[in-house]
């Protein structure tokens, strides 16, 4: 793995980068829930990291790079703010799932197996506490089969 990573990252180095701390964490038999455990955080937020998504603060990057036995310099592009698209309400929507999508496949293929959370099969409940919106998704997972 590059430990020596430059602060500006471009699309590719970016997607290196990530390629590089998945692997490394493959490498290393850690499940999201295990890195998660070891750097204070949840599950989703490291999976949102690894995908891009999340920036990790100065502390964070350090406890990771320390949990992947990796440089922390590595990590500084992770620690600039992620470059994210459009706007209003749908796009919020979007970004829910562009951000924490990939987070929450990888944390169903741990937790469940190779498989799908249905959308035929679906519960939608969107509810007003005060001033924030619970929206809960609730999915039955589907494995998929050999045949």
């Amino acid at each position: 793995m590059n430990t020596q990573i430059t602060t500006t990252p471009t699309a590719t180095l970016l997607a290196d980068l990530l390629d590089d701390l998945r692997e490394r964490r493959h490498e290393l038999g850690l499940s999201l829930n295990a890195l998660a455990e070891a750097i204070d955080k949840s599950p989703i937020y490291v999976g949102a990291v690894l995908s891009g998504q999340a920036q990790l603060t100065a502390a964070t990057a350090t406890k990771l790079a320390n949990a992947l036995s990796i440089d922390e310099s590595s990590l500084a592009p992770l620690t600039l703010p992620p470059v994210r698209n459009s706007d209003p309400l749908v796009y919020r929507l979007h970004e829910l799932i562009d951000v924490y999508g990939d987070a929450i496949r990888e944390w169903t293929f741990e937790t469940f197996g190779d498989g799908i959370l249905s959308a035929i099969d679906l519960k939608i409940a969107v509810e007003r506490r005060g001033e924030r919106a619970v929206i809960t998704l609730d999915s039955k997972f589907l494995a998929y089969r050999e045949f």
